[in-house]
């Protein structure tokens, strides 16, 4: 958008999309949310090895060619040619092949979204059976002929229902983490001054798509498998004493080659449970849950703390309070507090041009600190 928005005022380009302001800005991220989110809460991309950011390259291909002013036709032909891609497999995320590809994966698919747009514009046609031709449409290679299903309608839920990462941990993780931290008070509360030393094991009941996407054993060899480990980031929380900061996956943290680190995560257990994980699939629950239950050395156990709404998640009464308490954290690095309001305050500017929005991103009066 802001591409388009300056080549429009300098008169390079003729605009006959939406206004390139704010308003359509924010339209936009609700429109690729929505997209990415009905087709996510029927439809598991899992079961063929296909990972979800074909969805960020939809929904992405789909607003784009909104933005750009294609007609009905231009817009599925962009579409069609989504589906015509290779996808990319999960296999980056999975166990023993987990590597920063997981961090650029989204951006990638955004980048050929915006790609496929612009190959349309220019007059590239689409396809109409590249969902449904017999044998090579992407249903017959794929989810069969029933096809997609969408249990919701395409309005705002998903953006409504969104869960914030409040910390740096996977999503599915974050709640064990501050089941963690509540452990920890007890045992602080017993008097116990070297918890982890006492600690015999802990069982994590979880979710199916947890123990899918997080539950790792063995060695773990970078930042990217460090960070998406759920027994990696309890143990931390455990031995640290507070929530993982994204340092503390890095090769060069001490936590990547703590030998007590190693130890603890070994006596980690993580048993899927059906409840959890059908309230977890219920859209009217959502839930996101770990329970963790701790058995000391003697023998005594500390009764399971169930979280089922982290901070972060929409039902969580503290989370507005963290989110802006993280944005503002952030944008200090930078910015300056009189940069962050004239920010803040733009975004509610609906007419306001998205060019004159990333130039206020672009030109921070303070210097960079850390």
């Amino acid at each position: 958008m802001d591409s388009l928005s300056r080549a429009s005022a300098s008169g390079q380009y003729i605009h006959t999309g939406p206004p390139l302001t704010m308003r359509t800005l924010l339209i936009a991220l609700v429109k690729a949310y929505e997209i990415q989110g009905c087709y996510q809460m029927g439809n598991s991309f899992n079961d063929y090895g296909i990972d979800h950011v074909v969805l960020v390259k939809l929904a992405s291909t789909a607003v784009v060619s909104w933005m750009l002013g294609l007609n009905e036709e231009q817009n599925m032909a962009s579409i069609s040619h989504v589906w015509m891609d290779g996808q990319p497999t999960r296999v980056y995320r999975s166990r023993g092949n987990t590597i920063p590809r997981k961090g650029w994966a989204a951006g990638d698919a955004s980048r050929r979204a915006v790609q496929l747009a612009l190959y349309v514009l220019a007059g590239q046609p689409g396809a109409p059976g590249a969902l449904t031709a017999k044998p090579w449409g992407f249903w017959s290679r794929t989810f069969g002929e029933r096809g997609f299903h969408f249990p919701r309608p395409f309005e705002t839920w998903t953006i409504q229902n969104v869960l914030f990462k409040t910390m740096p941990v996977e999503g599915h993780a974050v709640s064990a983490v501050e089941a963690a931290l509540f452990q920890l008070r007890r045992l602080g509360e017993m008097g116990i001054s070297e918890p982890v030393m006492q600690i015999r094991s802990i069982n994590v009941r979880t979710t199916a798509a947890a123990d899918l996407i997080i539950n790792k054993t063995g060695p773990l060899r970078n930042a990217a498998d460090r960070d998406h480990c759920l027994q990696y980031v309890v143990a931390l929380t455990f031995l640290k004493g507070a929530a993982p900061d994204a340092a503390d996956y890095l090769d060069t943290s001490p936590w990547a080659a703590s030998e007590d680190l190693t130890h603890l995560r070994e006596k980690i257990l993580l048993v899927p449970d059906h409840e959890l994980t059908q309230a977890y699939l219920d859209l009217d629950k959502k839930s996101i849950s770990n329970g963790l239950t701790v058995i000391l050395n003697d023998g005594s156990v500390l009764p399971e703390i169930l979280v089922e709404y982290p901070v972060g998640h929409v039902r969580h009464p503290e989370t507005e309070a963290a989110v802006e308490a993280k944005f503002l954290r952030n944008m200090a690095y930078l910015f300056s507090q009189a940069d962050t309001a004239d920010i803040m305050k733009a975004v509610h500017e609906d007419y306001l041009p998205v060019k004159d929005f990333v130039d206020l991103l672009a030109c921070p009066t303070a210097t960079w600190k850390l």
